[in-house]
């Protein structure tokens, strides 16, 4: 097929720009003729938390793009329309995950649709984390205008449908698992040591933005009560801040447990990330908002076994019992009761984990080359908008 996945991609950093670059790449090796279309601009310098929106490190995963979109330009938006139009997709992708590209998204759809073209929207949030009362309202507005939807999650689908009642030809496709980390020239005792970490200690690793929706308080609370059980540990926290990171470090303090609690407060570019989830034994994802987790689907990508809160739990990892152990949101002494069964689990071998990654990206594959039976106007044609 002739595909257009319009979104973020490598140089941009964070999840959806990294699963965006990973489904082109998928979707070309898989044999189809791909357009990626990203942005030219990004989050305004005030809007976004951190301290930048790209990252240039090297080796990291790309896909060949061109980056034509800016949010707050109607004159990229009208370019982006021209330049898709002369690729004559089959079918146009738009991810969705915050409604401030919804403007944009919005009057490209729209024109798309006028010219024929069959919309997909790739859902991976309807509404942001910490949805505003104006959220509602673009993301209903934009949404509106696709022909087809893939969710990742049967939760998913039920806020979609609630949002959009008349919302149909739904897909669900489970987000997949990525393994396309480069592996570190360290050894695990020697990547442990440069944490100041035992080599022995068992490390349980937290990884990724912290925002409070991911629920690293709880992990927190969590981890003490696995200190008291009695089992050895070391909780090893990697991410930049998108909360206060003093009512973290205050709650360690009181808790007591400074000496085993080590908090690497910066963003991890791409090229050293892979050392991170090679010095640890299991990976917690604490969660107590959101749908799934890409950072999860990383964990497992190394091999981790992994302790999950039901409310990211979606079908593929509940299918995983032993690699993950699932357990009530909000419940600090089941995340700790599950962190000391995964401790001594052990680690996948690369076999099988290029076994669960190949099966999990089947169903997303699938779902994203549908071929659709939308009647064009003018999809086959040339044209000027």
């Amino acid at each position: 097929m002739k595909i257009t996945l319009v979104g973020p991609v490598t140089p941009y950093r964070g999840g959806i720009a990294h699963f965006t670059t990973m489904l082109g790449k998928k979707l070309q090796a898989s044999g189809h003729d791909m357009q990626v279309i990203s942005f030219k601009k990004q989050y305004p310098a005030w809007l976004y938390p951190g301290e930048s929106d790209q990252d240039h490190s090297p080796g990291r995963e790309s896909v060949p793009a061109d980056y034509l979109l800016a949010p707050l330009n109607p004159l990229s938006w009208q370019r982006t329309v021209r330049v898709i139009r002369s690729f004559k997709p089959q079918q146009v992708i738009f991810p969705w995950w915050v409604t401030f590209w919804g403007p944009a998204f919005h009057h490209v759809i729209a024109q798309l649709k006028h010219h024929g073209f069959p919309i997909t929207i790739l859902i991976h949030n309807t509404m942001p984390h910490e949805a505003r009362p104006w959220d509602r309202i673009l993301a209903r507005r934009t949404l509106t205008g696709a022909d087809r939807f893939i969710v990742m999650t049967e939760k998913e689908k039920i806020r979609l449908t609630t949002l959009l009642p008349a919302a149909e030809n739904i897909t669900i496709a489970p987000l997949p698992i990525y393994n396309a980390f480069k592996q570190p020239e360290q050894t695990r005792d020697t990547l442990r040591q440069q944490l100041g970490i035992h080599p022995s200690e068992p490390v349980i690793l937290f990884f990724g933005f912290i925002r409070p929706y991911k629920g690293l308080h709880l992990l927190i609370d969590a981890f003490k009560q696995l200190l008291d059980s009695g089992t050895k540990a070391h909780l090893l926290v990697v991410g930049e801040f998108w909360d206060d990171q003093r009512d973290y470090t205050q709650q360690i303090e009181t808790l007591g447990i400074t000496d085993k609690v080590h908090i690497v407060d910066q963003y991890i570019p791409d090229n050293e990330i892979t050392g991170y989830f090679k010095a640890a034994d299991v990976f917690a994802a604490p969660y107590i908002g959101g749908t799934q987790s890409g950072v999860l689907r990383t964990a497992l990508g190394f091999g981790l076994p992994c302790v999950v809160t039901d409310i990211i739990a979606d079908a593929f990892i509940k299918s995983l019992s032993k690699r993950c152990i699932i357990v009530p949101t909000g419940n600090a002494a089941a995340i700790a009761r599950g962190m000391a069964q995964q401790i001594n689990h052990g680690i996948q071998d690369s076999s099988q984990i290029q076994s669960l990654v190949d099966r999990s990206w089947q169903g997303m594959l699938a779902a994203c080359a549908y071929t659709p039976t939308i009647p064009s106007r003018d999809a086959r044609q040339e044209g000027s908008p």
